[in-house]
């Protein structure tokens, strides 16, 4: 009989019904829509598994090789799903998300593969490693997006407070080298650092913010719906 708790916790944790024995490699995605999409293009049916927080929220689909995990909102869930995973056997994950562009050179449908990550969200300190992706599983995962027109080389900034994505913040992170912003990334990049797994991150842009100041919605972009399909596809490719 599997364990009912993961070892690795302290306090143990109890496992949700269903989450043992998962196939090594998989995606987070942090939307309903991005969900879907990426289990419209797995190279396997993926069906129901498990219900990561017992309640409900957050589900695992799974085939014979492959997993898929989602939604997630905010670094704390994101990262409680990612230890979940870890427990029942993920050793190489992709996790796939929305970013708001802080540079021009960023703009609505376009995809952004970070290779490093600034946080100001809470959850990433409790794991001490550096945050930035698996340096392989980032090459791969830039290569098989770049068709797509992929940036692959900057920071993405992680915050909890998107209302307080303030001016300020924005112009420093900026300064700094991070091209766009969202919640979950710099938490992932450190737990998963610290638990030794292979993870790397693709974000798609949905939104902008504009050299003057203001802010541009881009899910009605006529690109969106182009970068969402390059997005669901290539990240699985980054498996073969």
């Amino acid at each position: 009989m599997p364990p009912d708790r993961n070892t690795l916790w302290d306090p143990p944790f109890p496992f949700p019904a269903g989450a043992m024995d998962l196939p090594p490699r998989g995606c987070i995605a942090s939307t309903p829509a991005l969900m879907a999409a990426l289990q419209r293009e797995a190279p396997e049916p993926l069906e129901s598994q498990a219900s990561v927080f017992m309640m409900g929220g957050t589900s695992i689909l799974r085939g014979k090789d492959h997993f898929l995990a989602g939604p997630v909102l905010g670094a704390p869930m994101a990262v409680m799903a990612l230890e979940i995973l870890i427990g029942g056997g993920a050793k190489n994950v992709l996790y796939a998300g929305f970013a708001g562009s802080l540079a021009g050179e960023l703009k609505a449908g376009d995809l952004f593969v970070p290779s490093s990550a600034f946080s100001t969200e809470g959850t990433s300190a409790h794991y001490p490693a550096a945050l930035e992706p698996d340096p392989d599983l980032h090459a791969r995962l830039a290569g098989c997006l770049r068709g797509g027109g992929a940036a692959s080389r900057g920071a993405v900034w992680s915050t909890d407070g998107p209302f307080r994505e303030v001016r300020e913040l924005r112009d420093a992170f900026k300064a700094r080298g991070a091209l766009a912003v969202e919640m979950v990334v710099s938490a992932l990049f450190a737990a998963a650092g610290f638990r030794g797994l292979a993870l790397a991150a693709a974000l798609l842009v949905t939104d902008e913010f504009l050299p003057d100041g203001s802010w541009r919605e881009g899910f009605r972009d006529p690109g969106f719906p182009e970068g969402l399909a390059a997005l669901s596809k290539g990240v699985w490719r980054a498996f073969v």
